[in-house]
């Protein structure tokens, strides 16, 4: 069922990319990866702003809970200072954990530099906590301003495209080329799409099943590269 969808999705790149021609197609994977990169750039600035509503915040701690990631490997670690841990017991909690991308890789990098300290917290647990609201917000906030500037963009695009001249079309190769730039920009948007899976995942892990009978699903969620750029504070 998933690889169904994201099938359709690229298909419908494809067929955009066919309809638009090169020139258009590759503005918009252009605007599209703009888009992307100043999200990226905002997007601690944003989840910043959320950090402030203290009710949401103190809501979202509640509710995305770490300590039971602890409660894998020890119980009486959930209440051990970070500062404490080791790098083994922490690479041996970090894997009994089998946290969501990028969750354990947030989790590990925020504790060896001990980023929390400022906000007078330092138990394990509080840090497997905060990490996990921080990292939340700061995807829901890449994707929001993500949406919000290519949807601006894209418009910026179209008055050019239906201007008096229009963008111009390519001669020779343009449905054959047209139609790569579309499928390329389906599998870039489809990899934006899938940075909403590790929140899914820490809200319902059960839907981890999904993704290991999916062949295109896993491989999206696994090889993910946009996910690895999100900020962890």
């Amino acid at each position: 069922m998933v690889d169904l969808v994201i099938l359709l999705i690229l298909a419908i790149a494809l067929l955009a990319g066919y309809y638009r021609g090169v020139v258009y197609s590759a503005i918009s994977l252009g605007l599209s990866i703009l888009s992307f990169g100043l999200a990226l750039l905002l997007c601690t600035s944003l989840s910043g702003a959320f950090q402030k509503r203290q009710n949401l915040y103190e809501m979202m701690l509640y509710y995305f809970e770490g300590y039971e990631y602890i409660n894998e490997t020890s119980v009486e670690l959930v209440h051990v200072s970070a500062s404490q841990v080791t790098e083994k017991e922490l690479a041996v909690v970090v894997k009994n954990a089998n946290m969501p991308i990028p969750f354990g890789q947030a989790v590990t990098k925020n504790v060896r530099n001990r980023v929390y300290e400022a906000r007078g917290i330092y138990s394990l647990g509080d840090y497997f906590n905060q990490t996990i609201v921080d990292t939340v917000l700061n995807i829901l906030s890449l994707l929001l301003l993500f949406l919000i500037f290519r949807l601006l963009l894209g418009f910026v695009l179209r008055l050019v495209d239906f201007g008096a001249d229009g963008l111009p079309h390519l001669k020779r190769f343009d449905v054959l080329i047209s139609c790569g730039i579309g499928l390329l920009h389906g599998i870039f948007l489809v990899f934006v799409l899938f940075m909403v899976v590790p929140i899914l995942l820490v809200v319902v892990p059960r839907l981890s099943v999904f993704l290991e009978n999916s062949l295109l699903g896993e491989f999206l969620y696994k090889g993910n590269l946009l996910l690895r750029m999100v900020p962890t504070v």
